[in-house]
C-alpha cells in the first residue's frame, strides 16, 4: 500500500488564498482538543488540515469569484464536505480513522441543526466536527477572500460569542473564546492550562496575525518576512506568506531570494514556491541563481524554473545547458542533473538536439553514468517512437 502525506496532499492542492487555511484551522483546533479531549488531538489536527480536501472538485473560477455565488454555485460548494469524505475513503482508505473522514464530512453541521450536508443538531454532531466548525469559522472571519474584508480577530470572536448555542456548540465556543481571550479555561472549570508553555501561541497569535495584515496593508515588506523567520509556528509563517506572495513586487522577491540561503528547510521551501508562484515577471533576476557559486542555490534556481512551468522559465535553462556544452560552466553532477531534469519538464521536441549536444559534452568530460542515464531518459520521452 503506497503512503501519503495528508497534509502535503492537500496543500498541493489548495489555491494560494487558502494556502496557510488548513495550517491555521489545524492550530486552533489543537488549542480546543487539547482543552476538551487531550486524546483525540492528532486525530482533530489530521482532520483539520484536509478538511477542505473537497475543494478541489469545485471549480477555480467558483471559489475564487468576487462577488457573491448564485443559488447553483452555492448548493455546489456545500457538497465540499461530501466530496472530501469520499476523497478520503477511495484514496487513503486505511490511513485515516472513520472519525476523520465523519469529522470532514460533517464541520459544517450546525448545533441548530440548520447546517449541512445533513442537518445534524447538537451532540449528534461528531465532537471533532463540532471543533472544526469553530476553528474554521473563526479562520474563515479573519481571512482575506476575494468576495469580501475580513473581520478583526476581536471582531470574529465577537461573532463566535454571538452564535454560541445557535451555530456552534456552547462549550466548544466557551473554550475557544478563553483561549484566544488569554483566559486558557477548560471547559471542565477551574484547571487552566498554559499554552505558552505548548508553543507559545495563545498569548500572542492575535497580535501576529493583526500585525502581519497591518504590515500589509502598509507594504512593509523587511517587517513581514521579520516575522516569518523569528516565528515557529507554521500558521503564522504561512500567513506571512500568503501576504507577501499578494503584495509581490521586487522587493518581496528579493526577500524571497534571500530566504533560498536559511539554514531551515522549511523557509526555503516556502522561497521556492512563492518565487514559482512571483517568477514570471523576475525571470532575468531569477536566472542569476543558476550561476551562483553556491551549488545548493544553483539547483534551487532549477526547481523554481521547473515551477514556473512556461516557454519563458525554459529560455534560462537552455542558456545555461548551451554554456554546459561551451564548457563556460563545469559539469556538476548534481547541478547539471537539476538543469536537464528541468528542460525535461519544461522543454520539448526541438530541445532533442540540445540534449543530444549536452550527451556528447557529459561524456567527453568524465565519468557520469547518472546523466548520461537521466539524458537518455529525458530525450526519449520528449520524442517518443
Amino acid at each position: 500500500m503506497f503512503t501519503i502525506n495528508v497534509p502535503g496532499f492537500l496543500s498541493s492542492l489548495m489555491d494560494m488564498w487558502t494556502k496557510g487555511h488548513h495550517s491555521r484551522v489545524a492550530l486552533y483546533s489543537k488549542k480546543i482538543a487539547g482543552s476538551i479531549c487531550p486524546h483525540l488531538i492528532n486525530q482533530t489536527v489530521l482532520a483539520a488540515s484536509v478538511h477542505d480536501i473537497g475543494k478541489i472538485a469545485i471549480p477555480e473560477k467558483i471559489l475564487l469569484k468576487p462577488v457573491s455565488l448564485t443559488r447553483s454555485e452555492m448548493e455546489l460548494v456545500r457538497l465540499h464536505p461530501q466530496f472530501g469524505a469520499l476523497i478520503l475513503q477511495r484514496n487513503i482508505v486505511g490511513m485515516i480513522d472513520e472519525e476523520v473522514i465523519s469529522a470532514v464530512m460533517h464541520h459544517h453541521e450546525r448545533w441548530d441543526g440548520l447546517g449541512y450536508p445533513h442537518g445534524l443538531r447538537g451532540r449528534d454532531i461528531p465532537l471533532m466536527a463540532r471543533i472544526l466548525a469553530v476553528a474554521d469559522a473563526f479562520d474563515a472571519m479573519t481571512s482575506f477572500r476575494p468576495y469580501r474584508t475580513s473581520l478583526s480577530m476581536q471582531e470574529a470572536l465577537v461573532e463566535i460569542s454571538k452564535h454560541s448555542g445557535v451555530q456552534f456548540d456552547p462549550e466548544i465556543a466557551d473554550v475557544f473564546l478563553h483561549i484566544m481571550r488569554g483566559g486558557e479555561k477548560t471547559a471542565g472549570g477551574g484547571k487552566f492550562y498554559d499554552f505558552t508553555n505548548m508553543g507559545g501561541v495563545a498569548g500572542i497569535m492575535i497580535d501576529l496575525f493583526e500585525q502581519i495584515k497591518s504590515f500589509a496593508a502598509e507594504r512593509k515588506v523587511k517587517e513581514i518576512f521579520a516575522v516569518m523567520a523569528e516565528t515557529e509556528e507554521p500558521a503564522i509563517r504561512e500567513e506571512a506568506y500568503v501576504q507577501a506572495v499578494r503584495l509581490g513586487g521586487p522587493e518581496v522577491v528579493e526577500c524571497f531570494i534571500a530566504l533560498l540561503s536559511s539554514p531551515e528547510a522549511y523557509l526555503r521551501n516556502l522561497a521556492v514556491e512563492a518565487l514559482q508562484e512571483l517568477g514570471t515577471g523576475y525571470i532575468s533576476r531569477l536566472e542569476e541563481l543558476l550561476y551562483d557559486p553556491d551549488p545548493d542555490l544553483r539547483i534551487l534556481g532549477f526547481n523554481i524554473f521547473a515551477g514556473i512551468r512556461n516557454e519563458e522559465a525554459a529560455k534560462p535553462v537552455r542558456r545555461f545547458l548551451e554554456r554546459l556544452v561551451s564548457g563556460e560552466v563545469e559539469v556538476q553532477e548534481n547541478v547539471a542533473a537539476a538543469a536537464i531534469e528541468c528542460l525535461g519538464g519544461l522543454g520539448s521536441p526541438d530541445d532533442a538536439e540540445l540534449l543530444d549536444r549536452v550527451a556528447v559534452a557529459v561524456a567527453g568530460r568524465g565519468d557520469y553514468p547518472y546523466l548520461c542515464c537521466i539524458l537518455k531518459l529525458l530525450r526519449k520521452n520528449l520524442c517518443p517512437a
